[in-house]
């Protein structure tokens, strides 16, 4: 499940900026930048060389390592282990047009039972991907509703004939005849497995996580060597990161809904917003 990061410097640097609620004048004045400058780089087309980049770093409170490697592509998460836990993921790149997005299949190794995390907009891979493993999912477990993350439910929601979590603050997306509402810290039973609701907003109001064993689904919370969009809360969107995310151990596996699946321990070491700053977690 590795591949190229979800986000560039580009992204990085305009969500650094949002942040600070700065516009890219306010970040060509506080660096001595150009705005032209700042413009090409959040457009993708110019990498300036490192001193620059650690001068971007130090006025936009980044790890300036971590911004440098992100901007030159020299750092990608190290391929994870599978989790030891009787359970497995199967994780399917599915298209919105041609923007891939990560949606899940968790399976119960003793009893077969699954639950699919995040539909995506074209939810026939994941009725292929079952069908191949002979598999009938009984729940639906959304990070967000999300067009991208939950626009297949309609077609998951009568071919399974099965219920979909989300959470309260979340709008309705179409299509689910049942849903059912999260609340922070419940568990929902899969099989023999229990699965754990992290309330991570930020992202949206009510973007959640879900967490097994040493497992989390993360939806568009963070990403490897990145955050998400913040569209409901900046502040909020670094808490849920940093204080629910991050706070695990370190070998705590990430599975975001875009780009490569990382830990905790790496994006503590080495994403832009977080390398020294975050709070707690350790290994065990």
């Amino acid at each position: 499940m590795s591949g190229p990061l979800e986000d560039e410097l580009g992204d990085v640097l305009e969500k650094a900026r949002d942040g600070k609620s700065w516009r890219q004048s306010d970040l060509a004045h506080a660096s001595g930048i150009s705005v032209g400058d700042i413009s090409r780089m959040e457009r993708y087309e110019f990498v300036p060389d490192e001193s620059v980049l650690k001068n971007l770093a130090e006025v936009l409170d980044l790890h300036a390592p971590s911004l440098i490697a992100v901007a030159n592509a020299t750092w990608a998460p190290k391929p994870i282990e599978p989790d030891p836990a009787p359970f497995d993921t199967v994780c399917l790149d599915v298209f919105v047009g041609t923007y891939p997005v990560k949606c899940y299949l968790v399976i119960c190794k003793a009893t077969q039972t699954s639950a699919v995390i995040d539909t995506g907009g074209n939810p026939e891979a994941i009725i292929k991907k079952a069908k191949e493993l002979k598999l009938q999912p009984e729940k639906i477990l959304l990070t967000h509703a999300h067009f991208d993350h939950a626009g297949g439910l309609e077609l998951l929601d009568t071919t399974y004939n099965c219920p979909t979590w989300i959470d309260t603050k979340e709008p309705r997306p179409s299509g689910s005849r049942d849903f059912k509402f999260l609340k922070d810290g419940a568990i929902i039973k899969l099989g023999n497995l229990n699965i754990e609701v992290l309330f991570t907003p930020g992202h949206t109001s009510g973007g959640v996580s879900y967490k097994i064993h040493d497992t989390v689904f993360s939806g568009d919370a963070i990403f490897a060597g990145s955050m998400g969009r913040a569209n409901s809360s900046w502040s909020g969107l670094y808490d849920s990161i940093t204080q629910r995310l991050l706070t695990l151990p370190d070998h705590t596996r990430l599975f975001p809904g875009h780009g490569p699946a990382t830990t905790v321990g790496e994006e503590k070491r080495h994403n832009p917003f977080f390398s020294g700053q975050a709070a707690g977690g350790n290994e065990q």
